[in-house]
């Protein structure tokens, strides 16, 4: 199954924010050269900025959801580990090392998109839904080859 089609939740928004991030960090899990890293990570950080900003707006405005704090402090964690990505890129020559950090940064976040969409971001998209519709949004979830 491909990755994408793993962070549908039914929310037209944040499934879109989420696909782009997805392919934003595939964009630089294959970017090898240092200004190009560099670039690529500033592209991440910026489209993350934004996406968290809006559902952070949602998670203060959610009364009664003890997830909300963890919820934010994933975000900002997730921001702050850019930043101390390409601070590390722009401060050292090392090719190998920075090839290497840059891998481990996207693996990471392969790995804990998915789970932070299904646990964290299904409570805004339900959020949303409920006060555009009245109802949880609905996915669907796409046809697996017999």
């Amino acid at each position: 199954m491909h990755a994408e089609s793993n962070l549908a939740l039914g929310d037209p928004r944040l499934d879109q924010d989420h696909a782009e991030l997805h392919r934003l960090s595939q964009h630089l899990a294959q970017t090898r050269n240092r200004q190009e890293v560099v670039a690529a990570l500033d592209a991440l950080a910026r489209h993350c900025a934004a996406h968290f900003a809006a559902e952070d707006e949602d998670l203060r405005r959610m009364q009664g959801n003890d997830d909300a704090v963890c919820h934010l402090d994933e975000h900002a964690a997730v921001l702050q580990s850019l930043a101390e990505v390409k601070g590390w890129v722009i401060e050292n020559d090392d090719v190998v090392g920075m090839a290497n950090l840059v891998q481990s940064l996207c693996a990471e976040l392969d790995r804990w998109l998915p789970e932070h969409v299904h646990y964290m971001d299904s409570a805004v998209a339900a959020y949303r839904s409920k006060n555009r519709f009245g109802g949880a949004p609905i996915a669907f979830a796409p046809r697996q080859p017999a």
